[in-house]
């Protein structure tokens, strides 16, 4: 089981994976709808690695970003970023509900468990993150309008990207 900080480095380092995953499948974007998909699921990751480095900073954990994180982040994108969009809709899908979320839930169940009502607060959080960006490639899948596609991660920004 991993502690709370353990899990806050893995948060602040999955975002900078994410960062760098969206903001290569930006710069591979085909049309403006793409674009905005893409601008804003990276302004999520960005806004949520900001948000993070509050509780990091109060449990002494670094808020350096680790460039092999961005390194794998970019790599990732390269090897994904050619496929068909809704082949590439999937992977997103499958990716963040295979690994994130779970890894995720466990860290947020393992503060429950310890009566750490402020970690689990922060964990669950970072589940929810996670799932928005499930439902959005789910409902990309769907064949969603954008709105409607993007709603799920729109309510998590605070400086939404606009059109």
């Amino acid at each position: 089981m991993a502690s709370y900080a353990e899990a806050l480095a893995e948060f602040y380092s999955g975002e900078v994976l994410g960062e760098a995953i969206y903001s290569a499948f930006l710069s591979a974007a085909r049309n403006d709808r793409e674009r905005l998909e893409w601008s804003t699921l990276l302004q999520l990751e960005t806004e949520t690695k900001a948000w993070l480095r509050a509780p990091m900073v109060a449990r002494g954990v670094s808020i350096v970003e680790q460039a092999a994180d961005r390194d794998k982040g970019i790599a990732l994108a390269e090897q994904l970023k050619g496929l068909p969009w809704q082949a590439l809709m999937q992977a997103v899908h499958d990716a963040i509900s295979n690994q994130f979320v779970p890894r995720y839930q466990s860290h947020a169940d393992a503060a429950g468990a310890r009566g750490a009502a402020e970690e689990e607060a922060v964990c669950r959080y970072m589940v929810e993150h996670e799932k928005a960006q499930v439902e959005f490639a789910r409902r990309e899948l769907a064949g969603a309008d954008i709105e409607q596609a993007l709603e799920p991660v729109v309510k998590f920004l605070k400086y939404p990207i606009k059109r």
